[in-house]
């Protein structure tokens, strides 16, 4: 999970909380949260056990066919095999005409019944539920953004090495591909190519094979890989590219017209430069997530039992991390039974995140924030005023007024781009004129993942 850079100047009052399960039916955006995410599991699960009922279905009826089409073959054999004996059989000779007459009319309404209605009518009914294409858009740019994040090679993340750990996993010829067809729409060329030939790769590697419904055309990858080298003003090499497609496709047309314009773009322009393979520009925050900042702190662990009164008999670990601005990190804060709690109670009402734009008033969905978010009053229940109760004992401050607590839930990608997190009270008077500006901020870190993410504080 990638999270991004913050900017803070002590901020409001959130709580953090990685989630297990669960969201509304009707939400979108699947990719931005586990949770989301979750729920497709639970509805792919759904959908295999209704292939593998269709999959029963046709293998019954197939049973049912075979089992006819053995008997009536050995009778059919034995009858053409002696003729004449079996037609003077008078037996035999009704059996015939009443065959004719009437088994291969119902054969014929047999063959005509639909197998797997009730499947299909299934798969139609959970088309509403599916991810939509600006789901697989928003899921291509968050592996995008992980890949140019931490600079890894598109060979390592398809087979599964992320930001130098194996996994147990990788990415098959139609995961490449969608990442190259995205990449190639966003006219990022230099990427798109890179993706397209791992496409490639899977397919002519002879261990791997897509089931047919699924089966890609290499010919057509291979032509979306030559559209990608022609941009880059790699004409030759999409000239290579192009002649082997032709090599495996029978409908040759658009592909020799495609091979006569590449040629005459190698005669008219045959000293054009292949444009150079632009990375993205490497900031603080990229330095950042890939764990360049040095560490130079020489501060301490304490046991604080000043900030309440409630602290002299139950200390709280606490490290300084930094002074300047302020900022303490809190050990053992939260039970796994208050963990659980919290996402039971956050589940049902994840909802996309927004950002306040200062210009227009509202809060807006944004691409710089991708996760699911909910918010508990103090009031909601027991747990919700223990937590509160904890935050005033952790910093001081009387929370009476505060923001509600925030859950928040990130997905594939997920992250919130860098930001100050007050809102500057001499332009947002809306939102802050009743409780003043936000002054500081509480996070709760409850979620542990495998594969690493960052928070930068700059």
């Amino acid at each position: 999970m990638l999270l991004a850079e913050w900017k803070f100047q002590l901020l409001a009052m959130a709580l953090l909380l990685g989630m297990v399960s669960g969201q509304e039916d009707n939400e979108k955006s699947h990719s931005t949260s586990i949770a989301g995410m979750v729920e497709l599991l639970k509805l792919e699960d759904q959908l295999v056990e209704n292939l593998s009922q269709y999959a029963d279905e046709l293998e019954q009826k197939l049973r049912t066919v075979r089992g006819f089409v053995t008997g009536m073959r050995k009778e059919n054999q034995l009858a053409l095999n002696q003729t004449e004996h079996y037609l003077a059989n008078p037996l035999n000779a009704f059996s015939l005409i009443r065959r004719m007459q009437q088994d291969w009319t119902h054969w014929q309404y047999y063959m005509q019944q639909e197998v797997g209605l009730k499947q299909l009518n299934f798969v139609k009914e959970m088309q509403q539920l599916l991810p939509t294409s600006t789901d697989l858009e928003e899921a291509a740019a968050s592996i995008y953004r992980i890949h140019s994040t931490y600079d890894m090679k598109v060979s390592d993340i398809v087979k599964g090495l992320l930001n130098g750990k194996q996994y147990a996993v990788s990415l098959n010829a139609l995961d490449s591909y969608a990442m190259g067809k995205y990449l190639y729409d966003q006219q990022n060329f230099g990427y798109a190519c890179q993706w397209i030939f791992q496409a490639i790769e899977w397919l002519k590697n002879g261990k791997h094979k897509l089931p047919l419904p699924l089966a890609l055309d290499l010919s057509e990858v291979s032509r979306l890989y030559a559209e990608s080298l022609i941009q880059m003003n790699r004409y030759a090499d999409a000239l290579n590219v192009i002649n082997s497609a032709l090599s495996l496709k029978t409908d040759k047309v658009k592909l020799l017209l495609r091979k006569s314009e590449v040629e005459h773009l190698i005669r008219t322009h045959p000293n054009i430069a292949p444009k150079p393979f632009v990375k993205q520009v490497v900031g603080a925050y990229e330095h950042g997530c890939r764990g360049h900042f040095p560490v130079r702190s020489q501060l301490h662990c304490v046991y604080n039992s000043t900030n309440s009164p409630f602290l002299r008999l139950a200390p709280l670990k606490m490290e300084l991390v930094g002074l300047d601005p302020y900022m303490v990190l809190y050990h053992d804060v939260i039970s796994d039974k208050e963990i659980s709690e919290l996402q039971s109670l956050a589940v049902p009402s994840l909802k996309r995140a927004t950002v306040f734009q200062q210009a227009t008033g509202r809060n807006t969905v944004v691409k710089t924030r991708t996760s699911k978010v909910t918010w508990l009053a103090d009031g909601f229940n027991n747990l919700t005023g223990v937590l509160n109760r904890r935050v005033m004992d952790m910093t001081g401050f009387n929370v009476v007024g505060s923001e509600m607590l925030q859950v928040m839930n990130y997905g594939l990608g997920g992250h919130y781009d860098k930001h100050y997190d007050y809102f500057n009270s001499s332009l947002a008077t809306n939102l802050t004129k009743m409780n003043g500006d936000r002054i500081a901020t509480v996070l709760f870190y409850v979620s542990e993942k495998d594969i690493h993410f960052s928070y930068l504080f700059v």
